[in-house]
């Protein structure tokens, strides 16, 4: 079968649609859209991956970086491994250390009055120097050679320059660790300047009282291979006041003495006492100890007198003292007449001229103020932050819970598990083997009164101690009072167990009579007087009025019940007031109201000492 035949190449065959001339040129087109959405989609792809890379940079060093705080883009322009400290803004708001510049601040404005300086602001009015050089120079006594007014930005720190070194040439003979630059000063760097004052402070024994124990959180950044890191540092501003005001001062022959002969000190002050009767006999007074009997500043001040060879008149201090305001003027006024006189100023500061020195307490386990007689003192609440303090009460809280061991007694609380004699009479058992014939759990509070009073006459024997020689008592141990509950069992564990190594503690105390009075004093214009802290502040109502008379604003009757009844109108009046602290800045958040109203002292007494402490001088 013949094959059919081919169609002559002259007749092209029909054309497949694909293969038109519209679907090449479709072909094309479609073709180069294909192109560009795959170079878009590469180039996406790119952009991803270089996302991608960013997202893993900053993984990798998110860590290095402080996410709270912004940096200021000053912050930033650090050239290579340069560093930067940024006060943390949480700090900045800080009470504390509000606190402490407020007092600085009053401080300067103090020193300045006469040049009629006004100081608002530590950072926006000390960065240029003037008025650090006006301060250096009030406090020193010399004369700086400085251009007065310095307006160019190098003229400002060649002026911080040469009061700098004058400042770190005064405190080089102590070591003292130099927390500031001129650039950190004229940078405004708050901590910086914070921590210049507090040199010049201390060196200069000024008249203030520092907050304790204040701390603040700076962020260091630094830069490295390019990037900038950043790390958390605390940085400690103030300590206690005995280790500010006297630690840091200039050494003399009493530092030496400390350090090197200590127990060499009863010789010294046998001796001091000797010199002192010989002068003081005149008038018919003796001193047979040193702590206690210039306490007051009388007897200072009439020392001055009989040494000066000339009569202070009693109009100018007070021959019987009674607040605690009234003996830091009798001791003020005494070192007033030392310098008068031509003696140095004085180390001590007249407000902790008070303050039993440590070493010499140390033998009488005591670690604060005496309690003197009838005077209730309490714990000042910044000195109950003290690391030393609570140090002691953990090496105490273990030597009990030690020595009770196989009586299966656990305490956890000085204040709280003690109060009742179980644990004390446990204790006068298993160290001194004192049997005595009262009940194991009391529960009554009369109960309790009459095991503390047989605990107490059974110890102060042990200890070969009469009642006024002790620093604490029934009533004080029951109330809780935990500077009572301390000296006791600082005497038991010297006089039982004295291998026991115990931290030297001081603390400062608050008298509740110097309470009392500042209460009653802004009080009397209502009509009111308070003599007991005890009750008289449990229902609240006092404690409102005496702060709308202070804050100076009135409280609606309508918010709180004048005639309370009962202990839940009582707490709700304690709340409102506790409430009313916290808002206007004081730190009361830790005290719980039901404490007040338990007629707990050492509550009560902490919220009136943050009144005092702000309104003292109102």
């Amino acid at each position: 079968m013949a094959a059919n035949p081919t169609k002559a190449s002259g007749q092209p065959a029909k054309m497949k649609k694909d293969e038109s001339l519209l679907g090449k040129l479709g072909g094309t087109l479609v073709r180069k859209k294909k192109l560009k959405e795959d170079e878009f989609r590469a180039l996406r792809n790119m952009d991803l991956m270089s996302d991608l890379q960013e997202e893993g940079k900053h993984a990798i060093n998110a860590p290095l970086l402080h996410a709270g705080p912004e940096l200021l883009p000053e912050d930033t322009l650090l050239e290579e491994n340069a560093e930067r400290t940024i006060l943390d803004p949480t700090s900045r708001e800080d009470l504390n250390f509000k606190d402490l510049q407020k007092v600085l601040i009053d401080w300067i404005n103090s020193e300045l009055e006469e040049d009629r300086i006004i100081v608002k602001d530590l950072e926006e009015d000390l960065y240029d120097g003037q008025v650090l050089q006006k301060l250096f120079e009030k406090l020193s006594g010399h004369k700086l050679n400085v251009a007065e007014v310095t307006q160019s930005e190098i003229g400002q720190k060649q002026k911080l320059q040469t009061v700098l070194e004058a400042v770190n040439g005064v405190l080089r003979p102590l070591d003292w660790n130099q927390e500031w630059s001129v650039d950190s000063i004229h940078s405004k760097n708050l901590v910086s300047i914070v921590y210049l004052l507090l040199a010049l402070a201390i060196y200069y024994a000024a008249p203030i009282r520092l907050p304790e124990h204040v701390s603040v959180k700076v962020i260091v950044v630094k830069k490295k291979e390019g990037i900038l890191q950043t790390t958390h540092v605390t940085k400690q501003l103030t300590s206690t006041t005995t280790e500010m005001m006297i630690g840091r001062s200039e050494r003399d022959a009493f530092d030496t003495l400390l350090d090197h002969a200590p127990d060499k000190l009863n010789v010294v002050k046998t001796s001091l006492i000797t010199f002192v009767n010989k002068h003081l006999n005149k008038l018919n007074l003796e001193v047979t100890e040193l702590e206690s009997q210039f306490a007051d500043g009388v007897y200072l001040v009439l020392l001055m007198g009989l040494l000066e060879n000339y009569f202070v008149p009693l109009y100018n201090f007070y021959l019987t003292p009674e607040s605690f305001e009234q003996k830091v003027h009798n001791v003020t006024f005494a070192f007033e007449l030392m310098q008068d006189g031509g003696l140095q100023k004085p180390k001590a500061r007249p407000e902790v001229e008070r303050m039993a020195d440590c070493e010499a307490e140390e033998e009488k386990g005591e670690f604060g103020n005496r309690q003197g007689g009838e005077i209730r003192m309490i714990i000042q609440p910044t000195s109950l932050e003290d690391p030393k303090l609570n140090k002691l009460k953990e090496v105490l809280v273990e030597w009990i819970n030690k020595t009770l061991k196989v009586e299966h007694i656990v305490v956890r609380s000085l204040e709280q598990d003690l109060y009742d004699g179980l644990v004390i009479h446990h204790l006068l058992r298993r160290l001194a083997g004192v049997q005595l014939h009262v009940e194991e759990i009391a529960l009554s509070t009369e109960a309790q009164v009459r095991k503390l009073e047989v605990i107490m006459t059974a110890l102060n024997e042990s200890l070969e101690l009469n009642e006024e020689e002790t620093k604490w008592n029934v009533k004080l141990i029951h109330s809780r009072d935990l500077l009572a509950t301390l000296h006791l069992l600082v005497a038991m564990a010297r006089r039982f167990q004295p291998d026991l190594v115990l931290p030297v503690v001081s603390v400062e105390v608050v008298q509740c009579e110097a309470i009392l009075h500042f209460v009653n004093k802004n009080m009397s214009s209502l009509g009111l007087n308070v003599t007991d802290l005890d009750k008289q502040f449990a229902d609240g109502v006092i404690l409102l009025l005496l702060i709308g008379q202070l804050e100076d604003f009135f409280i609606p009757l309508c918010e709180f019940y004048l005639c309370p009844v009962g202990s839940s109108e009582m707490l709700h009046n304690v709340t409102l007031a506790l409430d009313l602290l916290i808002d206007q800045g004081f730190p009361v958040q830790s005290v719980d109201p039901q404490d007040i109203v338990s007629q707990d002292v050492p509550a009560t007494v902490k919220v009136l000492y943050y009144l005092f402490k702000k309104h003292k001088n109102k």
